[in-house]
């Protein structure tokens, strides 16, 4: 049997097992076999969820770019949703094109939602890609969220959601 001479180790197994020293016995022995499990140092344990805050949503109408978000260039920001959606401006006309966001991570930019369409004038749909991130995606700092629209009479909607920690 090993004995447990730390006192410190003693008043935790007080405290945790809630025992009453003059009415219980405080147990100062360890089985060899048979060890006695429990979380010690819970007060230690925090767990704070982060919470959104940055949104932001944009539309492009004419073939080419707008930021979305630039990133701090001092602060950590963490890409949590995005929305992309494209569809037809002149719905009496067919037109093709593709509608994308853009992002930066580790130096590279990278195409994190993409939409290619070839609508029909009678089709009147819209695709939409919707990502939420189960991992927050660390995006580069000093660095733009870009929606980019392609093609005439293509309109591309884009909505990010993410928080910054500094």
């Amino acid at each position: 049997m090993a004995l447990i001479n730390n006192q410190a180790v003693l008043q935790k197994l007080v405290n945790e097992l809630r025992l009453y020293p003059a009415k219980d016995k405080v147990p100062s022995e360890l089985a060899d076999k048979i060890l006695p499990v429990f979380q010690i140092n819970s007060e230690l344990i925090e767990v704070s969820p982060a919470y959104a805050n940055i949104i932001r949503t944009e539309r492009r109408l004419v073939a080419g770019s707008t930021t979305l978000y630039t990133t701090s260039a001092t602060g950590d920001f963490f890409l949590t949703n995005i929305i992309l959606q494209v569809f037809n401006d002149a719905p009496s006309a067919a037109h093709a094109g593709s509608g994308k966001i853009t992002i930066n991570v580790d130096g590279v930019a990278q195409s994190i939602a993409f939409i290619e369409v070839d609508t029909d004038p009678q089709a009147g749909w819209a695709p939409i890609v919707t990502l939420n991130l189960q991992n927050p995606i660390l995006i580069d700092k000093a660095t733009n969220i870009v929606l980019t629209s392609v093609g005439a009479g293509i309109i591309a909607n884009g909505t990010i959601v993410g928080y910054t920690k500094d």
